[in-house]
Formats: C-alpha cells, sequence, structure tokens
C-alpha cells in the first residue's frame, strides 16, 4: 500500500504544469514542510521542480546535495540521470558523462543512461562514439536484432576529418603529466598531452584552459603556447589527423599531485599519472601528438 506522502508527491507530479511555476513549487514546499532540509528525498523533489521548470543551473547543486546525502535507489539512479542531463543542458558535457558513471550496467535504468550518454557525447564532438552508445543500449531491446546491432556499432567510425586541438604539457623536476592508454591487441601503450577539441567561437587557449577543468577538475593557471603540431596517424584501422596547439601549463593543483597517485579523466575511462622524461621515447613509450613534449621540453 501507497504511503499517504508519497500518494501526495505522486499527485503533485501528475498534475505539474510547467507553465505554473510557482504553483507547483508551492505545492512541492508544502507537501515538503516539516522535513529537514537536507533530507536526500527532499533535495530530489525540489531539484525535479526546478528541472521540471527548466532551472537546470538550480537543480544541478541540490540533485548533487541529495547524492551526496545518501539518495536511495532507485530515485538515486534517476538523480544521477537527470543530473546529467542538466549538466549538457548548460553546456558541461563533459560532467554529464563523468556524472553517468555512477549508473551500474545492470541498473534497470541504464539503457535511458546510455542515451543520455550518447548525447552528451555528441555534443563533446564524438559522434560515432554516441552513434556506437545509442545502437548498444538499442540491441538490448531488441532481442531478435540486437546481435546484429551490436556488429554493426562496433564497426562504426568517425568519418575522416582534420580536427584541431588544444593541448596541455606540464613538466616538472624531470617528469611530465601524461594520459595513458593502455596497449591492445593492433597497438602498444602511449602516452598522450591532456586536452581535447577546440571548440567554434573558441580560442586555442581557452580550450585549453576548459579541457583541463573538464577532464582533470583544476584549473590552469598559466599557459603559454610553444607551438602547433600535426599529427596524421592511424589508431587501429581508424585515419586520424590532428593540428595541435601545444601550450606549457602551470596548475598548482596538477603540479602537487603526487607522482605514484593516478588521476582520473573525468569523462573517460583513462587515467594521468607522471613519467620520467628520460623514460619517454618513440622506441620504448610513445608521447603524443608527436613533438609535442620536445617543444614544451625545448622551449621551457
Amino acid at each position: 500500500m501507497t504511503d499517504p506522502w508519497e500518494r501526495r508527491i505522486e499527485a503533485i507530479w501528475e498534475g505539474a504544469d510547467d507553465g505554473k511555476p510557482e504553483a507547483l513549487r508551492s505545492a512541492m514546499a508544502d507537501a515538503l514542510a516539516g522535513r529537514p532540509e537536507d533530507d536526500a528525498r527532499c533535495l530530489f523533489e525540489r531539484a525535479s521542480v526546478e528541472d521540471f521548470l527548466g532551472e537546470e543551473a538550480a537543480a544541478i547543486p541540490l540533485y548533487r546535495r541529495a547524492l551526496d546525502a545518501g539518495l536511495r535507489p532507485p530515485l538515486r539512479s534517476q538523480a544521477i540521470i537527470q543530473l546529467a542531463s542538466s549538466l549538457r543542458n548548460v553546456g558541461d558535457a563533459s560532467g554529464a558523462m563523468a556524472a553517468l558513471k555512477g549508473i551500474d550496467p545492470a541498473d534497470p535504468l541504464s539503457a535511458a543512461a546510455a542515451g543520455f550518454e550518447a548525447l552528451a557525447l555528441y555534443d563533446d564532438d564524438k559522434p560515432a562514439r554516441a552513434l556506437r552508445t545509442a545502437l548498444g543500449a538499442l540491441a538490448d531491446e531488441v532481442p531478435l536484432y540486437g546481435r546484429a546491432l551490436r556488429a554493426y556499432a562496433a564497426d562504426v567510425r568517425t568519418r575522416p576529418r582534420i580536427r584541431v586541438i588544444a593541448v596541455a604539457v606540464l613538466i616538472r623536476d624531470g617528469h611530465v603529466l601524461a594520459e595513458e592508454y593502455a596497449a591492445t591487441p593492433a597497438r602498444p601503450a602511449f602516452l598522450r598531452a591532456p586536452g581535447g577539441g577546440v571548440q567554434p567561437g573558441e580560442t586555442a587557449e581557452a580550450a585549453v584552459r576548459r579541457e583541463i577543468a573538464e577532464e582533470l577538475g583544476v584549473t590552469v593557471t598559466e599557459t603559454r603556447l610553444v607551438g602547433v603540431v600535426e599529427n596524421i596517424f592511424d589508431n587501429e584501422g581508424r585515419p586520424g589527423h590532428e593540428i595541435a596547439y601545444v601550450f606549457a601549463i602551470r596548475s598548482p593543483e596538477l603540479e602537487a599531485h603526487p607522482r605514484g597517485d593516478r588521476l582520473p579523466v573525468l569523462d573517460g575511462d583513462t587515467t594521468v599519472g607522471w613519467y620520467r622524461l628520460e623514460d619517454v621515447s618513440e622506441e620504448s613509450v610513445p608521447f603524443y601528438p608527436p613533438g609535442a613534449l620536445d617543444l614544451a621540453r625545448d622551449r621551457g
């Protein structure tokens, strides 16, 4: 039997009208009256109201507080998905992808989470990954053709293009901070300078600051352009072509990062860490984009 308070909440949502925002806020405030303001469920309902009314900037901190306060399943998964959607709507696609890592693949809402992840990937200029993610989620819902969809999804490749990126090279005490990509049957392991794509209307310098904030959750305090390199490569049968702006950077948070620790990339599955400069070479562990490390080292 449904609890009377739960029925009241359900009734509020059944009659919710985004054309009458104050009526909805008032009704929810009345329903939540008498409960602690830091109660996880109350925070979630307040966040959902702001989200429903298109006030994502107000909803995001409330969702975070609800999750930190221990919101329980299944509402926890709903809060993560709604938080991710709100982050994407305010332009933080990387934050959305990072949030969705909190959804277990066995969760009943995992397919919905994959849909929102696909949208965030598309907004983050990763259309091939977006399509693979969406098709993978759809394959689980259509048993008759699921196997075919999964196979075709695995073959989706980014269309050939020239991509403009901005990368950060941070050297300290004979070490360089780099993102590590594990070896596969088709290629050895390699390191890469953190960074990402330059968006239309954005300078390369602004892009490197934004990318480091999105990927590593830290602030870049100083940048210095040391050069531009071109990288034409083959990644397991997928051709790539990049024009990379290479910046030497300063970041107190990164510089204080312990030598032996790994720092997760928030919107991906890789990590960054410190590597001895003498151990980085084309013959041992290559560093990409090619020439970026030499530029930063020679002009440091």
